[in-house]
């Protein structure tokens, strides 16, 4: 195949970027029409946890059973590639230029392969430091879409104890709001199931992260916060409430962002925070709670 000059890589790569847009554009349609696409976008995103929401809605909406993203060259790297017929998924990829200086250069942004619409992140290249200018439409593949070597998934930590999550989460939210959750919720936490406890919780941490003024449509604020204790459920390996799609069809705003995507990386990252704390504060006593001890079933 005969190399694209400078001119056919701009217009392939403005045809790629107007296809995502398309891509994007008719998944926020179905996000504010089809609660079962809000679920499948929110699961997208708890178990592609490492992904950018936005490139999370744009995964969910082409390979909506996606559970291993790479582009091709990291592919090959685990001795895949992607199988003959393939289409890739397309996301946002950062473009990079080259700077004078590293200085006051903003900060990287999660995964580079898979950033957002509007983040900004920087790269060092030879030496020479590199700032985010935009975004292209990049191709990536799902697991499902490659074939090679057998692939096993990264290691991950056994999932913790639903009493464990249960009792971290009492205790952060003593410390963070300075009240008892079992008093604001009216439910006995101690004798209730603790993964039904722990769901409980995770609605009020939730609750108390997302704000009203944050989500004014009525019936805004309780989906976003169903479907960010949803995402943390996932994440933490429990079995989760409901993801709740908000009220937002028909709702114009002046802002390019439609309100419905905004929504969603509320929801998605408060759903994450909640679960990061978790497993961070949980961190340096999991060998004791993998050993079968419930040393943190007092906690706080």
């Amino acid at each position: 195949m005969a190399k694209m000059s400078q001119d056919e890589r701009r217009a392939y790569s403005a045809q790629m970027r107007a296809e995502l847009e398309t891509v994007m554009d008719r998944a926020y349609g179905a996000m504010v029409a089809s609660q079962e696409f809000w679920t499948v976008v929110m699961r997208t995103a708890a178990t592609l946890s490492d992904c950018t929401p936005v490139n999370a809605i744009a995964i969910a909406a082409q390979c909506p059973t996606a559970t291993r993203v790479l582009s091709a060259g990291n592919w090959k790297k685990a001795g895949r590639h992607p199988a003959k017929g393939s289409t890739s998924i397309r996301i946002w990829t950062p473009i990079k230029r080259r700077t004078a200086t590293g200085q006051d250069a903003p900060e990287a942004t999660g995964d580079s392969q898979q950033a957002p619409t509007g983040a900004t992140a920087e790269a060092t290249v030879e030496g020479s430091p590199r700032k985010v200018s935009g975004y292209k439409a990049g191709p990536v593949f799902d697991l499902s879409q490659t074939e090679g070597d057998d692939c096993e998934p990264p290691a991950a930590p056994a999932p913790l104890p639903a009493f464990v999550i249960r009792d971290v989460l009492v205790a952060q939210y003593r410390e963070a709001y300075g009240e008892d959750p079992e008093t604001v919720s009216g439910f006995d936490l101690g004798r209730d199931a603790p993964d039904n406890a722990a769901r409980i919780l995770l609605y009020g941490h939730a609750w108390r992260r997302i704000t009203q003024a944050d989500a004014p449509i009525p019936g805004q604020h309780a989906a976003e916060v169903a479907s960010a204790a949803h995402v943390a459920a996932l994440i933490l390996g429990i079995t989760p409430g409901p993801a709740v799609m908000p009220p937002l069809a028909g709702i114009i705003t002046s802002d390019r962002k439609p309100p419905v995507q905004v929504s969603a990386v509320r929801a998605i990252e408060t759903g994450r925070a909640i679960a990061k704390a978790v497993t961070a504060a949980t961190a340096t006593a999991r060998p004791a709670v993998e050993s079968g001890t419930r040393e943190l079933a007092m906690i706080g």
